[in-house]
């Protein structure tokens, strides 16, 4: 069994690096950005936080490694990646952990804003309200879409591993 979930991770981490590659390609296109940390999501959810962290940090390394500091990289880095991990650790439906789930992601924005400020040259007329109500916004829309995500995984996980009914 400890094989299985190696391989599948392995999978998992490189489907994940490829659409990294995308967003890179695509001038750091957020969408795909977005769908390559629902990947760790799947890997936390699915085979535990330890496959779940080394495939955040097998992902990490080979960004770092291809693509340096570029701002999806540092993105995935610091939203994405550790959102979805640190996600599973409140991960029942109420609305108390949805909002605490949504504050984590948001903190973890603004953490990553500061860091892109340094590294990319980020103009400061980015604080405009209407661009924080929009960036609010969708990072909440985000966060319902890793939700609706790992439901349809573990439908689909347990629909091919015939667990279903």
């Amino acid at each position: 069994m400890k094989t299985k979930s190696i391989a599948l991770g392995a999978m998992y981490s490189a489907f994940s690096v490829l659409l990294l590659t995308l967003s890179v390609t695509f001038g750091d296109d957020m969408f795909f950005l977005m769908l390559s940390s629902l990947l760790i999501a799947f890997v936390t959810d699915h085979l535990g936080y330890k496959t779940g962290i080394i495939s955040y940090f097998t992902v990490l390394t080979l960004s770092f490694a291809f693509f340096a500091l570029r701002p999806a990289v540092i993105e995935f880095a610091v939203i994405f990646g550790p959102y979805t991990l640190i996600r599973s650790f409140v991960s029942k439906r109420t609305l108390s952990n949805i909002i605490l789930r949504w504050l984590t992601l948001v903190a973890l924005s603004l953490v990553a804003y500061e860091i892109l400020k340094v590294f990319v040259g980020i103009q400061e007329n980015y604080l405009k309200v209407v661009t924080i109500v929009l960036a609010a916004v969708a990072l909440f829309l985000y966060e319902r879409l890793v939700e609706f995500s790992l439901r349809w995984h573990r439908r689909f996980i347990k629909r091919i591993s015939g667990t279903e009914r």
